[in-house]
């Protein structure tokens, strides 16, 4: 005899389904947090490939670069006649005016307005009013060629970031085929790589015993400036320990001997 069908108050699902039902519920819940978190993955990765530079700004055209270079060079042209060739001596030489000595200027042509009569025979007011609009106009075009160059050093960055992360990323390719041996790729490989060869720090190398001897003597003989210093520990339960230190200057000084140790009764 059939056994009749048991029939679940109030609308409930009986065990074995409402199990079923919760694990397809899971199912679908775990495929979609799968979904969305590779969407974020992927989403993350799209931008970091929209900002990995460092600026978003707009590259300019190459003509126009080529035009503000000619205009630059004409200008320069233009000043040619102008500017002496000076080197760092002869800079040096000439008078400087800064913040305090334009105030000097100032006071000097104001009074100097005021009692002309100890101008010398070569200096007048309207000369000296024409040499100070000159520095005034010519102290504008420094600041506007510093700006310039500011600017232009700006765009240079970004233009060099752009540069080099393209090569990057052509090299991470190739070392991406590298490592999975595609014919070709290895030799392109070892070629690109031998560029980040030795960049970063060497490690400071201990003098040798001629090199020791040769800096105590011309420490001993006053031909350099400079410290040597041995430092010993004597081996007890485990092995000893020994520390040289040598610092010498090519400046020639005075030499000075010091010597300190201790005796411990075993």
């Amino acid at each position: 005899m059939a056994r009749p069908k048991k029939i679940t108050k109030r609308g409930r699902t009986p065990k074995a389904t409402a199990k079923s039902t919760r694990g397809k519920v899971k199912a679908k819940s775990a495929n979609k947090a799968k979904t969305a978190k590779q969407s974020k993955s992927l989403q993350t990765i799209t931008d970091n490939i929209i900002i990995r530079r460092p600026s978003p700004n707009p590259q300019p055209d190459i003509e126009l670069i080529n035009m503000i270079t000619t205009d630059l060079h004409s200008i320069m042209e233009a000043l040619d006649n102008f500017a002496a060739n000076l080197r760092a001596l002869d800079r040096i030489r000439h008078n400087g005016v800064g913040l305090k000595r334009l105030g000097f200027i100032e006071a000097a042509f104001r009074i100097a307005a005021k009692f002309p009569e100890y101008y010398p025979h070569w200096l007048s007011t309207a000369k000296f009013q024409a040499d100070i609009n000159l520095f005034n106009a010519i102290r504008e075009l420094l600041d506007a060629c510093r700006s310039l160059e500011e600017k232009a050093w700006n765009v240079n960055v970004e233009s060099a970031d752009m540069i080099y992360t393209n090569a990057l990323e052509y090299y991470a390719q190739v070392q991406d085929a590298a490592n999975r041996r595609i014919d070709s790729a290895e030799s392109l490989y070892t070629e690109l790589h031998d560029f980040f060869r030795g960049m970063g720090p060497k490690p400071k190398e201990e003098p040798t015993k001629k090199q020791l001897k040769r800096d105590f003597n011309a420490l001993e003989r006053g031909k350099k400036d400079g410290e040597i210093s041995i430092k010993n520990i004597s081996p007890k339960t485990t092995a000893g320990n020994r520390e040289v230190i040598d610092e010498t200057y090519k400046i020639k000084g005075a030499y000075k001997e010091s010597d300190e140790g201790s005796i411990t009764d075993a």
